[in-house]
């Protein structure tokens, strides 16, 4: 039997579904990518439904930490029909705002949302698709739009494995706080945005934190009177694509730089966080049952993490030269006294249990699984081949992807471009 609740304007179905169903369109995902997609096919009248394996926004409640924030500030919430209008412009949400954003978004429109409904696999069958569901149903559909998040599932090295089962090792999409971990020292490993601010968590916390870097760079949080964020925008950084970036690969998997929205927004700097307490170590390459090998090569990663900041801060500097900006001096946190910080030469490996370690956080990214749709839809890499979210297959899609078409394609500011684009495509196969 079915059950259908309303939370504000949004009509959420829970429960079973008869045992086939047909829609015209079907969207997987009710996150930001797939809303914005709604949004769209609904200003179109077009018939569609969204079924979420969780609940909207499932991805910030159940693979963000407690105390995550949004790195770009509200100013950049502009999902499309639902731009930010509140009295806090340079602030940034929390992990639970984010959710509740979501879900406004959601009731603005009335999106027909269904929640608690996993897709087991989805396949092309005669001019349609096929989606059978983990409780047996199926649906069929002229069109299916996969918005099943960014990133895909968590990625930890294989050599993870060989690691003594008394240690806790859990993933960054994992991690909750530092009360939910053992007592004892904790390695986070990998210094991207995730892993740097969880680090400074920890450390602030009261634990004994180590963490291995990798290669992000960093950006201060606010430079010549903006926020970094805004120099972004404004000198058009967020509207690069794919057809003008030096590396597709590049800025698909790299590592965003590190930055932070928490207490209100503020730099993170590892050197800073070493002469604090924390323990950087150089990147992990192996794994025995009691110990981690390390890569030598921490003061270079260190170097080139600021020469990042420094790249950054010169290209603004020549943006506000050629445009006549007034603007004030230099007002970023630096502190060149640390800039031989840490001293001591970097280990080539780490005892575990010497160390005092009982916890390794791997943020160590994410890899994405499309073996559930049966086509040839995916690179080498397990990346969907399309355009702007067009595929080959008629009337399949997929949007929210990082990098997928530009820099915001995965962004609260500009994944509603993709998803206009996506839904007049669609409409045009209705035309």
């Amino acid at each position: 039997m079915l059950e259908t609740t309303y939370s504000g304007l949004v009509r959420i179905t829970v429960g079973a579904l008869s045992r086939i169903e047909k829609h015209n369109v079907v969207i997987i995902g009710a996150g930001p990518a797939g809303l914005s997609t709604s949004y769209f096919l609904a200003k179109l009248g077009l018939e569609h439904v969204i079924i979420e394996r969780g609940i909207v926004g499932n991805t910030w409640e159940t693979e963000r930490w407690d105390g995550f924030y949004l790195v770009n500030p509200n100013w950049a919430l502009r999902l499309p029909g639902f731009h930010y209008v509140g009295t806090n412009p340079e602030g940034y949400l929390s992990k639970q705002e984010t959710v509740q954003y979501l879900n406004d978004y959601a009731k603005s429109f009335c999106a027909p949302v269904r929640t608690g409904i996993s897709v087991d696999s989805l396949e092309r069958v005669d001019s349609g698709y096929l989606l059978s569901l983990a409780r047996g149903e199926q649906i069929r559909a002229n069109c299916v739009v996969v918005a099943t998040g960014a990133f895909g599932g968590p990625s930890i090295p294989e050599f993870a494995r060989g690691i003594s089962s008394e240690i806790t090792q859990i993933h960054s999409a994992h991690y909750k706080n530092p009360e939910s971990l053992r007592d004892g020292a904790v390695l986070v490993v990998g210094s991207g945005q995730s892993g740097a601010q969880i680090a400074e968590e920890l450390h602030e916390a009261g634990r004994k934190v180590y963490l291995s870097v990798s290669k992000a760079g960093r950006r201060p949080r606010r430079y010549r009177g903006r926020d970094s964020s805004w120099w972004n925008f404004t000198m058009g950084n967020f509207d690069k694509t794919v057809d003008n970036v030096e590396s597709v690969e590049k800025s698909r998997y790299g590592a965003s730089a590190h930055t932070s929205g928490a207490k209100g927004g503020h730099d993170i700097y590892l050197r800073q966080l070493s002469k604090q307490g924390v323990e950087l170590l150089g990147p992990v390459i192996g794994a025995s049952k009691e110990y981690l090998a390390l890569a030598t090569t921490l003061k270079e990663i260190l170097k080139a993490v600021d020469d990042h900041a420094v790249k950054w801060k010169a290209n603004v500097d020549t943006y506000i030269e050629a445009n006549g900006i007034q603007t004030p001096p230099d007002d970023s946190i630096e502190t060149p006294h640390l800039q031989s910080w840490p001293t001591t030469e970097t280990p080539e490996k780490i005892e575990l249990r010497e160390a005092g370690i009982e916890t390794i956080i791997w943020s160590t990214g994410f890899k994405y699984d499309f073996d559930w749709i049966k086509l040839t839809i995916t690179d080498e890499r397990n990346y969907p081949n399309q355009r702007r979210g067009v595929t080959k297959y008629p009337g399949l899609y997929f949007i929210g992807l990082q990098w997928m078409y530009g820099s915001k394609s995965a962004q609260f500011i500009g994944v509603g471009e993709d998803a206009e684009y996506i839904a007049n495509n669609v409409a045009s196969r209705f035309g």
